[in-house]
């Protein structure tokens, strides 16, 4: 039943999707006959970030715990009725092993080799190798609980998520609906750019494994956006000065005060393209966060194990 729904949830999206983009497809084209590349990034932010990606992030936001079966949710926990007890507790075991192949070893600052969580395919496997577990098997092996106990520990210290996105693109996002709101009033607009914003935040949160390689690689920057909209205000720092004809140096207000503005409205500018870029952007931190660990309703969970031990 809650496959249904979602399955109905799914194709509202698609259809109100192509609505809209029956109704923006004619703008795309400019005066002049070539695409207005602009509109057509916002209009794919839009329709791919808010109708496709967004459920799916939401869905993978929702889901990416463990299942950790307990007296609400006891109903949930499905064990397989053909197997032993003996069985059960072979197969945890011998998922546990395939867990423990496939993360990545280290050495711990006190010299101890330790395993750890360094890919989404990795987080994937661990989820639905140890929710496999806890809900079909429901082993009574004390050394396979503790170990599943242990790999549960390191997935939900791996797959914490912190916002990495910019605050800049935030404010300059709620600006335009706020103008846009203040011109035209509620609209079918606002709603999407709304959701769109939505989507940014929840896009941009990255996983402690995808964070560590991002430090790795880049550095502590505060990229590339931080640094353009940190070089607009250079220009407020700088001091101009004017001689006259008797060698008197004073400062130059007028062209500072044209300097200013023409920053200013530089930074309008930027802040605009910025704020409907937001779901374009979102689309980008989306397959950047979630491309190698999203989860999604439609797959069957009943033949994990088949389908991964390739059972005979």
């Amino acid at each position: 039943m809650r496959k249904k729904s979602l399955f109905v949830v799914f194709a509202l999206f698609f259809i109100s999707s192509f609505s809209i983009y029956a109704q923006t497809e004619p703008a795309t084209q400019s005066s002049g006959g070539g695409i207005d590349w602009f509109q057509v990034i916002i209009v794919t932010g839009y329709l791919l970030g808010v109708f496709i990606l967004l459920p799916i992030v939401i869905y993978t936001n929702m889901k990416e715990k463990l299942f950790s079966p307990n007296a609400e949710n006891s109903e949930s926990v499905q064990i397989i009725e053909n197997l032993s007890e003996e069985e059960r507790n072979n197969r945890a075991i011998s998922i546990l092993e395939k867990i423990e192949e496939k993360l990545t070893p280290f050495t711990a600052d006190n010299g101890e080799n330790m395993i750890t969580i360094t890919s989404g395919k990795q987080a994937k496997f661990v989820k639905e190798g140890l929710d496999y577990i806890n809900v079909h098997l429901v082993p009574t092996n004390l050394d396979a609980i503790a170990r599943a106990e242990e790999f549960a520990a390191v997935y939900a210290d791996r797959t914490q998520r912190a916002f990495t996105g910019s605050n800049w693109v935030i404010g300059c996002s709620l600006g335009v609906g706020i103008l846009v709101f203040m011109m035209a009033g509620i609209s079918t607009f606002i709603f999407i750019h709304f959701l769109g914003l939505v989507f940014y935040v929840l896009a941009s949160r990255t996983t402690m494994y995808t964070l560590e390689k991002r430090m790795k690689y880049f550095g502590r920057s505060g990229g590339i956006i931080g640094s353009i909209l940190s070089g607009l205000f250079v220009g407020n720092g700088v001091k101009y000065y004017v001689k006259n004809s008797s060698g008197y140096v004073k400062r130059d207000w007028e062209t500072e005060g044209q300097m200013a503005i023409f920053g200013l409205v530089l930074l309008f500018i930027a802040a605009m393209i910025l704020g409907f870029f937001a779901a374009f952007l979102g689309v980008i931190n989306a397959l950047l966060n979630y491309s190698t660990s999203y989860l999604l309703p439609f797959k069957p969970k009943v033949d994990w194990f088949e389908t991964n031990f390739a059972l005979n």
